[in-house]
């Protein structure tokens, strides 16, 4: 039986603005984010929409978040007006498949 690679990645980037946007969906256990909005970018994760549960990245930083099954368990927006965000989802399975 032939090996299968059950490891997936994608890119994709999203104008990003004041209202909190949800992730194009791609299965994921973790998802680079790059902010290139020029302004700071507000991340929420699972069901958290409030600031007190936010991470903020300033312009040209990065980041990564782990422990996700989907990328659309993330949501962004910006603090003054629509800028460009891209993303580097990956899955990565120890379940090899022979």
């Amino acid at each position: 039986m032939p090996f299968v690679n059950k490891n997936k990645s994608y890119s994709f980037n999203m104008a990003i603005g004041t209202s909190l946007t949800q992730l194009s969906g791609f299965t994921a256990s973790e998802v680079l984010i790059s902010n290139k909005s020029g302004q700071d970018l507000y991340l929420y994760d699972g069901n958290a929409s409030t600031d007190d549960r936010r991470f903020i990245i300033g312009n040209s930083e990065s980041m990564v978040l782990r422990g996700i099954t989907n990328t659309n368990e993330v949501s962004a927006k910006t603090g003054a007006s629509s800028g460009t965000v891209y993303f580097r989802s990956a899955y990565f399975s120890n379940l090899n498949q022979f």
